[in-house]
């Protein structure tokens, strides 16, 4: 994921806690995340237990994670060293965790990723990508229907002519807090990279990857990012648990970031107990470096191959990799009803949730360990093509049309090659 210099002033903690460390530029690579923002899980799920911490750290509830009022996110007294204060409440015996409310985004730079494209809808179903994972035979099994899809990311324009028929009503902005979660830009440059609305259209583009595999399955758009692509962890986890809790069969996170989270754990592990198949980008910066939520064991990690099999030269690798999809020079939908090319492994990963809403089509009965299975033990392994990255790009490539005879002929590969075995929940 794309990495921004923090720095942070000292100031004077509640409580007498010592002075704040000074940060530099070297540590540019040190997660971002919300100033004054705290994330608790609390031992017990007690409005008493809640006060309490308010009343002994001066903060202030802002919001609880949806359907869970142990979950909650709090804002620090003004002037308080967020990172202390996390420090200290990790070791208050009433609360399980506290963490930062770290920032998470797209892998993709931004608008110079994408050049937009003439054609249409039959255009999406002519590229390479397409071919190379034999979707049309795959169709003669299986188009997604009866499953949900939900896509976290900037949002999706909800009338565009190739997804307006598939758009599911319950959709929600985490971003605005409203009903309307459109991918649409604001003309602000709220990074302060110097790009205005560099990420706008990602949404649409990731959900016309999904329609392209899956175009009988709806899809539930949940806005968690901004226009530059840009969210934070409690965002996406309240988005992850509500689109779980409204029977997603598969989420795609087009999203992450380099700082493990108990609370994005927490969020992955209830949509896999709820049977939801979470899938998410392994980012772009060329490291074994693990980006999360892609690299947790209830989540598939997903990597970027071109249309020779090989390893894209930005895509991330390692032992926590679950599978690699096409993910170079995508053709798909995107804001206002145009079309566009993009490059990343945001684009790689709506080819394996849709891989897991076509399964669910044909099975809606089938279990996320099953679905792991299908996925992981019909890829094609890489590692011929791939020498240099041998055992780093996962199973393999996904293979549509492979997972869906084998699950026609009740034929189950072997157990070692299952993506998820190793989610416990």
């Amino acid at each position: 994921m794309r990495c921004f210099i923090r720095i942070s002033l000292t100031v004077t903690l509640i409580l007498s806690l010592v002075t704040a460390t000074f940060y530099s530029t070297a540590h540019a690579a040190t997660p971002e995340y919300e100033v004054g923002q705290i994330v608790i899980k609390l031992a017990q799920s007690s409005g008493d237990d809640l006060f309490g911490i308010n009343q002994t750290y001066g903060t202030i509830t802002l919001a609880t994670l949806p359907n869970h009022s142990d979950i909650v996110l709090l804002q620090t007294p003004l002037g308080a060293s967020v990172e202390q204060l996390v420090q200290v409440m990790s070791r208050d015996v009433r609360l399980l965790y506290a963490e930062l409310n770290y920032i998470n985004e797209n892998p993709e730079d931004g608008s110079s990723d994408r050049i937009y494209g003439w054609g249409d809808e039959s255009t999406m179903n002519n590229q390479s990508s397409a071919r190379a994972l034999q979707l049309e035979s795959a169709h003669s099994f299986s188009q997604g229907g009866g499953s949900l899809v939900a896509i976290l990311d900037t949002g999706v324009q909800l009338n565009h002519p190739a997804l307006a028929n598939n758009i599911e009503a319950l959709g929600y902005d985490f971003v605005d807090n409203d009903l309307q979660p459109a991918d649409e830009a604001n003309g602000l440059d709220d990074d302060g990279d110097g790009r205005v609305d560099e990420l706008y259209g990602h949404g649409t583009h990731i959900a016309g990857i999904v329609h392209l595999v899956a175009p009988e399955a709806r899809l539930l758009p949940l806005r968690v990012l901004n226009s530059d692509g840009r969210g934070n962890n409690f965002r996406t986890a309240s988005a992850i648990v509500y689109a779980a809790q409204r029977g997603a069969d598969a989420i795609n996170l087009s999203l992450g970031t380099s700082q493990q989270s108990l609370l994005l754990r927490d969020a992955v592990e209830e949509a896999a107990r709820l049977g939801a198949v979470v899938v998410a980008a392994a980012g772009n910066l060329n490291t074994t470096v693990k980006q999360y939520p892609a690299a947790e064991a209830c989540a598939i990690a997903v990597t970027s191959v071109n249309s020779f099999d090989k390893k894209s030269s930005f895509s991330n690798y390692g032992d926590w990799i679950g599978v690699v999809a096409p993910g170079e020079e995508i053709y798909s939908a995107a804001p206002l009803n145009a079309y566009a090319v993009w490059s990343g492994t945001s684009m790689a990963t709506p080819f394996v949730v849709g891989q897991a809403a076509l399964l669910r089509g044909a099975n809606p009965q089938l279990t996320i360990e099953e679905v792991g299975l299908l996925i992981g033990g019909t890829a094609a392994s890489l590692d011929n093509r791939n020498p240099a990255y041998r055992a780093q790009l996962g199973q393999g490539r996904i293979d549509f049309l492979a997972s869906l005879e084998s699950l026609a002929a009740n034929s189950w590969p072997a157990p070692d090659r299952n993506v998820l075995a190793d989610c416990a929940y």
